[in-house]
């Protein structure tokens, strides 16, 4: 089973210029991938964001449905698995972080195929769990154990969840200082991003968990004990990262009403402060307006009339003041 192919430097070049690609590694005898110009057996054919030529010469040659490579494509693809005769599709939901977005982080699907001698994965974007891979930091991966690799991939995907929740808390911790200085708005719009990011993320964690247990009950790939041991602890990662997750949204949501509520308090004490303000003002108005009259009034011809009546002024403000801090109005 073989299919024309890109070559190893022409597959470099579209990496550095980030268009669509496919990429087709081998491991050698010593757990060392190299890159091979056609799909052979016992290789792993990666596509990133792969163009319909791309998508149709695979699919012709593995015999897969086009669907399985389309699938992940979508980005509001949710995670699942799902078998047939060509061969079982697992997507999964990995998180990435954003460049030029407000919300830091999202999740993308990606798509991983078992066929009967190639692997497949599919994605939009080159994620760094693949160049882990490729960089040989995965210890024990070879490109003939698909069931390895997938197993290992939900594992690594478990830890950058629990990586980027690392960070988004940090985030987190710096509005919240930034807030206790300023009440700017800017810091509130920082944490709703955040949040955004912690929905995405749980929402992915609880599916991506939902996937890795039915592979628990349901035989959609040979397993060895080793096998199910890695599952088992791709799981707990998961758990783990889903744990996080949600206590990093619940402290999230309790800081945004703290602050909301805090907010509100500070509005509240400017109006008191302006109303009390505004009666104390209001008496000396009252007087001066009623002396300003053009109509007799008593003491206008007094040469103590204005400092006399000031003194009232002052005096009933003072008083007014007094009373004011006496209720803790100020």
């Amino acid at each position: 089973m073989r299919i024309g192919r890109i070559g190893v430097s022409a597959a470099a070049g579209a990496r550095e210029r980030g268009t669509a690609v496919l990429w087709i590694y081998r491991s050698d005898a010593d757990g060392r991938l190299e890159t091979v110009p056609e799909i052979e057996r016992n290789t792993w054919v990666h596509l990133v964001d792969p163009t319909e030529a791309e998508i149709g010469r695979v699919a012709g040659a593995l015999g897969l449905p086009a669907d399985f490579l389309h699938d992940p494509l979508d980005a509001e693809e949710r995670p699942r698995v799902e078998k047939d005769d060509a061969g079982v599709l697992i997507i999964l939901s990995v998180p990435y972080p954003t460049a030029g977005d407000p919300v830091p982080y999202r999740t993308i699907p990606v798509g991983i195929i078992h066929t009967r001698d190639v692997l497949v994965t599919v994605c939009r974007q080159d994620h760094p769990v693949f160049r882990a891979f490729t960089a040989g930091q995965v210890k024990g991966f070879y490109t003939h154990m698909k069931t390895r690799f997938t197993l290992q991939f939900m594992f690594l995907v478990a830890r950058y969840y629990l990586h980027y929740l690392n960070d988004l808390n940090a985030r987190i911790v710096e509005a919240e200082a930034a807030l206790q200085r300023s009440m700017r708005n800017q810091e509130v719009y920082i944490l709703l991003n955040i949040n955004k990011s912690l929905v995405y993320f749980t929402t992915a964690l609880k599916v991506n968990r939902g996937v890795m247990q039915k592979l628990t009950r349901e035989t959609y790939m040979k397993m060895y004990e080793d096998d199910e041991e890695l599952l088992q602890d791709a799981i707990i990662e998961m758990q783990q990262a889903l744990d996080a997750s949600d206590i990093h949204s619940e402290n999230l949501s309790n800081l945004m009403d703290a602050y909301a509520a805090i907010i509100q308090n500070n509005v509240n004490t400017v109006l008191k402060i302006l109303t009390a303000l505004t009666i104390i003002l209001a008496i000396p108005t009252m007087i001066a307006s009623i002396y300003g009259m053009n109509v007799p009034l008593p003491y206008q011809d007094s040469p103590y009339a204005f400092p006399v009546l000031m003194g009232i002024s002052t005096l009933v403000g003072l008083s007014t003041g007094y009373a004011f801090w006496r209720m803790r109005l100020f």
